[in-house]
């Protein structure tokens, strides 16, 4: 009963705006329960504070691209306009129930003060302050949290309706099972010994992720623009690196790399061939991508070539992680940074990688929300795992931390003389 009569109050007052102004001291987000009508009563008051009247066109702007707000506020407009006096009746129950509420909380509290035997001069403040908030209710303190619950309900009905995964694809089915996508806002941190391949693996996922329009931008410190495409159009055509660069190839080969080149070139990729290695000129291009190129996702390769100003080079990488992850989640973008492994691992038993190994952690862990480590056993000798199963073109994916995900291990298949990767359980000989 209680939901209906502040649908149709709040329902009449989107409808005709008068119905608001003539009640307007009385008036209050508290006679509110729904959280869906306490953001668009607020957004409604907003829009009078700016001396704007409000309507359905004006309000679906205010509010935005939020979906439950859009259909709540659908169906607002459609409630029946009520009597003048029914209207009237209603208010009252709603704003009764809104000083009921202020009175309630405000017992508590003064409560809690007599049995924390507080000062009589602190009590009878919170007893004024009571006062005020009858005679004047205000709980702007709120609107911050309210955006946002309105924000995180409006993303859990988006994840119930998605059919798939909620973050950027990776291109690998068991991959984007597990992480559910690369998540905007977190860093991802990769890291392989030398010859581990993880630079063929992020270039990979970020090559899915323009197939599947996600605009991405690479910071090769290491690699050229021209052996970056090179890899990609490799990849993609399936034809030999070693005879690319050779430039060894016949008609067939041909046809498949100018079928490729003609896919990446209508593909969002921005790849920046990074002549600075500053932090600033990093944090500066991303900032810039993201803004005037919708890039979502950022590829870093690598984390220890950025070079940021003062102590130790431990503090420095440190210093470098951190920022990343402040412009992951300032800009809402998700970043991958490489790292590499100090080269200790390859002298241990299995040499298999943890987080300690990556090269001048210091902080490195505690910014990334994802560390995922890249081990390949065939790579040191060793053609069997610990249950006798061949380990021939196996790479582990070593999810070492998972801020919301966990940890745990992925296994791709890796071919190598084309240096890439594919979905295990779809590789033939596994």
């Amino acid at each position: 009963m209680f939901y209906e009569v502040e649908n149709m109050i709040l329902g009449n007052i989107v409808q005709d705006s008068k119905r608001y102004f003539e009640h307007a001291q009385t008036f209050n987000s508290l006679m509110f329960e729904d959280i869906n009508n306490v953001f668009i009563y607020k957004a409604f008051v907003k829009l009078v504070d700016k001396g704007i009247n409000p309507d359905i066109l004006s309000l679906n702007k205010e509010i935005g691209n939020k979906k439950q707000l859009n259909q709540s506020l659908v169906s607002l407009v459609n409630q029946p306009l009520l009597m003048h006096n029914e209207f009237q009746t209603g208010i009252m129950q709603l704003y009764e129930t809104s000083q009921r509420k202020l009175l309630a909380s405000s017992i508590i509290e003064i409560n809690n003060s007599l049995q924390n035997s507080d000062s009589i001069d602190k009590i009878k403040d919170k007893v004024d302050a009571l006062q005020n908030k009858i005679n004047n209710p205000n709980d702007d303190k709120q609107q911050s949290l309210l955006t946002q619950l309105i924000d995180f309900t409006d993303d859990l009905a988006k994840r119930r309706s998605i059919d798939g995964i909620s973050g950027i694809t990776t291109g690998f089915k068991s991959l984007d099972d597990f992480t559910n996508g690369w998540q905007k806002t977190d860093l991802v941190i990769i890291g392989g010994a030398s010859s581990m391949g993880k630079t063929s693996f992020a270039v990979t996922t970020a090559f899915n992720s323009a197939l599947a329009n996600k605009g991405i931008a690479i910071f090769s410190y290491e690699m050229s623009s021209l052996q970056l495409i090179q890899r990609m159009v490799s990849l993609d055509s399936g034809v030999h690196s070693h005879w690319i660069r050779k430039g060894a190839l016949d008609e067939e080969e041909m046809k498949k790399i100018n079928k490729s080149v003609t896919k990446i070139e209508n593909l969002p990729i921005i790849i920046d061939d990074c002549n600075q290695t500053s932090l600033s000129y990093l944090l500066s291009k991303i900032k810039q991508y993201a803004i005037t190129n919708k890039v979502e996702l950022i590829l870093v390769d690598y984390l220890q070539l950025v070079s940021a100003s003062g102590g130790s080079r431990e503090q420095e990488v440190s210093k470098v992680a951190r920022a990343l992850k402040n412009i992951a989640k300032e800009l809402n973008v998700a970043i991958i940074a490489l790292s590499q492994l100090n080269r200790g691992v390859g002298m241990r038993h299995n040499s298999k990688p943890t987080m300690a190994d990556l090269r001048e952690s210091g902080e490195i862990e505690q910014a990334a929300d994802i560390v995922a480590l890249i081990y390949r056993p065939e790579y040191y000798g060793l053609h069997e795992d610990e249950s006798g199963n061949p380990t021939s073109g196996l790479a582990k994916i070593i999810f070492a931390k998972g801020r919301n995900i966990g940890v745990g291990e992925i296994n791709l298949k890796f071919i190598a003389n084309l240096t890439k990767f594919e979905d295990y359980e779809s590789s033939e000989g596994f």
